[in-house]
């Protein structure tokens, strides 16, 4: 049974192939106890056997599988009867079976070939191939060219100025720091009332809203302000902090698309919070360390309200 479970997932009508191919006696109520509340699988869109914990994406699967062509994630998500595109999008960008194919703005399966599918993953990749190929480039150039084999928005490719693969000259172009290029630090960003520091500048605060990310597991994305006053105004660039409660470390990363904090699903839910609940995520820069506090207002706290 473990095994028939393992190949989810797959359409109603491969139920009796499967177990056969599995050993499994056609005796066996199947149906009853892939439906039984404790099953890890469930039933999906079209009679469907999908995985409980990733109903979503498998169905997405296994439409996108009998559709044989890339579709949009608002074509997605009306189908398999998602929460709107923005989420499906979501969830197939974490989801390694998926890929985003562009210019085309589509989705397909990454175990198809497809001649339309772009070279590059990302518009860091697709910038340092025009700068590899075309040499150094005027600001204006350089994001044109880019845009060309990989469109996006004009702020994502400012964002990845700050590669310290990509630098400037010394008469004002950019090209790749390995030809000599200077690196570009990110300029101080305004800093967002949810973020402070004590007057010793040492103890910095960010106050976050739990959400279902969070809960889930997913790191945590942050403004900019805090990896830069963190010193982290290149990217990739990390810092770790101890949690102050020997839970773990606490990873402040800045890439070229965000700032991020590595999960802190553990530190949430030994606090007791839940999905609304506000955190205070607090650093101590002269230690190296870290710590995350409930910070709800009792009176409107929703895990208070759970109970």
């Amino acid at each position: 049974m473990r095994e028939l479970i393992a190949r989810a997932p797959f359409r109603e009508e491969e139920l009796k192939e499967l177990a056969a191919a599995q050993g499994i006696p056609d005796s066996v109520p199947l149906e009853s106890i892939l439906t039984h509340p404790r099953s890890p699988l469930t039933r999906g869109p079209a009679g469907a056997w999908v995985r409980r914990r990733a109903k979503g994406r498998d169905a997405a699967y296994l439409w996108l599988a009998d559709e044989g062509e890339p579709r949009r994630a608002d074509t997605i998500s009306v189908a398999i009867g998602g929460k709107g595109e923005r989420v499906v999008a979501e969830a197939l960008r974490r989801d390694d079976r998926f890929r985003l194919l562009r210019p085309e703005g589509t989705w397909a399966l990454s175990e198809w070939s497809l001649p339309q599918a772009g070279s590059h993953s990302n518009a860091l990749e697709a910038m340092l191939e025009v700068l590899g190929e075309h040499g150094p480039l005027n600001r204006s150039e350089l994001f044109a060219l880019t845009a060309r084999s990989y469109p996006v928005s004009a702020a994502r490719l400012q964002q990845c100025l700050i590669s310290d693969r990509i630098g400037m000259t010394s008469d004002g172009r950019i090209d790749l720091v390995e030809r000599g290029a200077v690196p570009m630090e990110e300029k101080e960003p305004q800093r967002l009332s949810h973020m402070v520091t004590d007057d010793t500048g040492q103890v910095v605060g960010v106050r976050l809203r739990v959400d279902r990310e969070i809960l889930r597991g997913s790191g945590v994305i942050v403004h900019s302000w805090l990896t830069w006053y963190l010193g982290l105004r290149l990217a990739p660039m990390s810092r770790n902090f101890t949690m102050d409660d020997g839970s773990g470390v606490l990873t402040v990363r800045r890439n070229t698309s965000a700032a991020q904090l590595s999960s802190v699903r553990t530190q949430v839910m030994s606090a007791g919070m839940t999905q609304g609940c506000e955190m205070a995520v607090v650093l101590r820069l002269d230690h190296s360390t870290a710590s995350i506090r409930h910070a709800c207002d009792p009176a409107a706290c929703p895990a208070r309200q759970l109970d």
